[in-house]
């Protein structure tokens, strides 16, 4: 069942605080958009634009949105669970049985075809990790767990989202995938990045 990819987005200048050390607010803004198209073109290349949906507060990311034809659903809480709750609610309303996979915005390195090996997998539950097997990047939700499952990003999601798996009698698989797992969430990893990506326009 191909899923509908889900992708939180907070505004724009609210995005990557933890690069505050190493990238200015201009900067931070620049690279959040850029990161935003990014993943609308992994993810519009990996199912339809109709199967794509962004979660979103920010004007300006919901214009971006249209530019790619996906539709938009409005964060009313704030929060990355909350605005995913948002997102499941509005999805299983408009198409009912479905599955979901949430999809964050700083996962340079994502491509169609490690995207679509997840969005194609089986089991109830598929959890990629981080690099550090802490966090959660990827989450894949079959029809039988996106009603229900319990959104636990934060700390060590990666553990609490395989505990809540678990707890609720889904199959659960942990995928581990290198361009998935790398993510730009702080200066190291930023370091590790740009220089070999100075096409994002850092300004």
């Amino acid at each position: 069942m191909t899923p509908v990819i889900l992708i939180p987005c907070k505004d724009l200048d609210r995005g990557k605080s933890r690069l505050a050390a190493c990238l200015t607010p201009r900067s931070r803004r620049a690279l959040c958009e850029f990161f935003l198209c990014r993943t609308l073109d992994v993810a519009t290349a990996t199912v339809s634009p109709a199967h794509v949906r962004v979660v979103t507060s920010d004007p300006r990311v919901r214009a971006i949105a249209g530019e790619y034809g996906v539709g938009v659903i409005a964060d009313r809480e704030g929060n990355l669970n909350g605005a995913l709750e948002c997102g499941r609610r509005r999805i299983l309303a408009d198409i009912g049985d479905c599955a979901g996979l949430v999809l964050p915005i700083d996962l340079p390195l994502a491509t169609p075809a490690t995207l679509g090996a997840i969005a194609g997998a089986p089991q109830d539950v598929v959890i990629v990790p981080d690099e550090a097997m802490e966090g959660t990047n990827v989450l894949r939700l079959g029809p039988r767990a996106l009603p229900r499952f319990r959104f636990a990003f934060g700390p060590h999601s990666y553990a609490a989202h395989c505990a809540v798996a678990r707890a609720a009698g889904f199959e659960v698989r942990t995928v581990s995938a290198p361009s998935l797992a790398f993510d730009v969430d702080g200066p190291e990893q930023y370091r590790r990045w740009a220089p070999e990506n100075p096409e994002w326009g850092e300004t």
